[in-house]
């Protein structure tokens, strides 16, 4: 059985890859301001949550859930890349590299939420 490393849930819905960067002309990409914002904030809310003292070096499974509360259709796997790179951000995780098993569902409900939970695979 897997260890859960990490369950937690969080308002809202992460930034979309396409509102996370963004390119130059000469084609340079780079983060939004936008998007810095969010993953600093969304970090340090996982450290707080995360009741290990060090990263994590083995590999993982994460599961996602998106709780929206409309029925605008976007690319489901689009939001993943910002909540990865927070983990990796939070210390949880030395790289994204590590999750092998990944699981994202779209719910519809009242009110927009992410759960995230991270298992010791």
């Amino acid at each position: 059985m897997e260890e859960v490393l990490l369950s937690m849930e969080l308002e809202g819905l992460p930034p979309t890859v396409n509102h996370l960067y963004r390119s130059t002309a000469g084609g340079r990409r780079y983060k939004t301001e936008a998007g810095r914002q969010y993953q600093q904030e969304v970090s340090n809310i996982i450290k707080q949550a995360y009741s290990g003292t060090e990263a994590y070096t083995g590999s993982v499974g994460l599961y996602i859930v998106f709780e929206v509360n409309n029925r605008r259709r976007w690319d489901i796997d689009n939001r993943v890349k910002a909540l990865q790179d927070c983990l990796t951000m939070a210390g949880v995780l030395l790289d994204d590299k590590q999750v092998d098993m990944l699981c994202v569902e779209r719910r519809h409900t009242d009110c927009s939420k992410t759960h995230v939970t991270l298992l010791k695979l």
